[in-house]
């Protein structure tokens, strides 16, 4: 028989073995998941006879409009399925049975952001669509220039980075991260020999969360600060976070660094009608970090 429900304290060991096999993500990352993000009831699991097959997070944040209204959503992330239980229906069941629950919560949408661009299909065959695009640059090494004179760049906790990240994002059409999600961007980043970041660059401020992808690859999974001061951003991090590959994430809404490019990045599902109606064309939000 097949159930399908939030899951409980005790199966948190079943979780985390299939949340590797799925991922392959190191005990570290997983564990830090679990410590900063996940109670049980967060966590959405299916079951066949008794084990576990199929599962996911629902991980709370907020959309800030650009009246300054906010919109409650759940991000959905880790939507894994053993190997052994694929191709029977059960990520699509998962996620149908969500809609269901967080009507029922009187949550305004859900938001996802695919692991790669073949899962945007997946999404859209389950009501989701396109609505935050993100911009992308790759730079070498040698391609980034030397730092300008009067910047500086220092590491920050996870609450004065939303706080910074929030000012900066004023007006604008985005994800809000909370206290628990952006410290589990403080911890992936340090875990991996990065950190979250404030940028000063000429008396302005911007703020950057980078983390090592391997060890010759930094994401910046996002840079905010004003467009014409970006190379100078950038410059800072390299001269703290040696790498032989960069890649940049900034808002698509923004002129970008040269060379960059805009590229879908997350969907969402509207859960009230009138905000369909309102927002069922928009690209032009900011989703920002991610969980990759």
């Amino acid at each position: 028989m097949v159930e399908i429900r939030p899951s409980r304290a005790e199966e948190l060991k079943e979780q985390k073995a299939l949340w590797k096999v799925a991922f392959g993500d190191d005990e570290a990352y997983i564990d830090l998941f679990y410590k900063t993000c996940a109670k049980p009831e967060d966590i959405m699991i299916l079951t066949e006879d008794g084990v576990l097959c199929s599962m996911l997070a629902l991980m709370p944040l907020e959309l800030s409009l650009p009246n300054g209204e906010t919109l409650t959503s759940a991000y959905v992330y880790a939507l894994a399925t053993d190997p052994n239980a694929r191709k029977q229906g059960y990520g699509r069941a998962l996620l149908q049975y969500v809609e269901l629950y967080l009507r029922e919560r009187n949550v305004d949408c859900i938001t996802v952001v695919p692991a790669e661009a073949s899962l945007f299909k997946f999404f859209e065959t389950v009501g989701f669509g396109e609505c935050f695009s993100t911009r992308k640059l790759e730079l070498l090494e040698s391609m980034v220039p030397p730092s300008p004179a009067g910047s500086s760049l220092e590491e920050m906790d996870a609450a004065a980075y939303g706080a910074l990240r929030e000012r900066l994002l004023s007006g604008v059409f985005h994800a809000r991260y909370g206290e628990k999600l952006l410290a589990f961007q403080e911890g992936a980043s340090r875990l991996s020999g990065a950190g979250l970041y404030r940028v000063v660059i000429d008396g302005r401020e911007g703020c950057a969360a980078a983390e090592y992808t391997s060890d010759s690859s930094l994401a910046i999974k996002e840079l905010l600060i004003p467009p014409t001061l970006m190379e100078g951003g950038v410059s800072l991090i390299k001269e703290k976070l040696q790498a032989d590959r960069y890649f940049i994430r900034t808002p698509a809404l923004w002129d970008g660094l040269p060379g960059s490019y805009i590229q879908p990045f997350a969907m969402v599902k509207w859960l009230r009608e009138d905000l369909r109606q309102t927002w069922g064309e928009e690209r032009s939000g900011y989703f920002g970090l991610g969980f990759d």
